[in-house]
């Protein structure tokens, strides 16, 4: 299966795709598009098989944000400036499950990182956050994130990478 990672396309079929979490699901059916397109919110990125023309295999959405920065490690944000540090918000990531324990998910991180280095590279920022399902913490932990102190104990967990650690994890071939 030879599969390609792009931004979403109006006539790409989500209709089919199932990650097995409908909130993940739903937001690829019925909002992703919308979102990126008409309210520029945020851009989702679909892996398809090239085979199988627009059917979605899954999916990442990135968007910008910013967080204050006493939420960070104090590690991270030493010399820092006092204020709001912008970011990149690493807003869902999901893999149909037909396709799942294939590494589909391994080279949708891998993409998302490098397209983060070339954001943080053009108009700066400092770290990913996401809001990890608590089940799938362990997954982003794999990666180098990190909880953000004081998350709350109990829905998503709120996750952090430095940038940091993703250009040297690229740089050591990692990703």
């Amino acid at each position: 299966m030879a599969v390609t990672i792009r931004h979403l396309e109006e006539f790409d079929d989500a209709e089919s795709f199932d990650c097995g979490n409908e909130p993940l699901n739903n937001y690829l059916q019925r909002y992703a598009w919308t979102n990126q397109q008409k309210v520029s919110i945020g851009v989702t990125y679909v892996a398809i098989d090239e085979a199988a023309s627009h059917t979605v295999l899954g999916y990442f959405t990135l968007a910008t944000s910013s967080i204050p920065r006493d939420k960070l490690p104090k590690k991270y944000v030493r010399g820092l400036p006092p204020y709001d540090l912008p970011l990149i918000l690493l807003a869902r990531l999901a893999v149909d499950k037909r396709f799942s324990g294939r590494g589909l998910g391994h080279a949708l991180i891998s993409e998302a990182f490098k397209t983060i280095l070339r954001v943080a590279d053009d108009v700066g920022c400092r770290c990913v956050i996401t809001d990890a399902y608590r089940d799938k913490a362990g997954w982003y932990a794999r990666y180098g994130f990190i909880p953000v102190e004081g998350a709350a104990q109990d829905g998503p967990q709120k996750l952090f990478l430095d940038i940091r650690t993703i250009r040297a994890a690229l740089q050591h071939g990692k990703q």
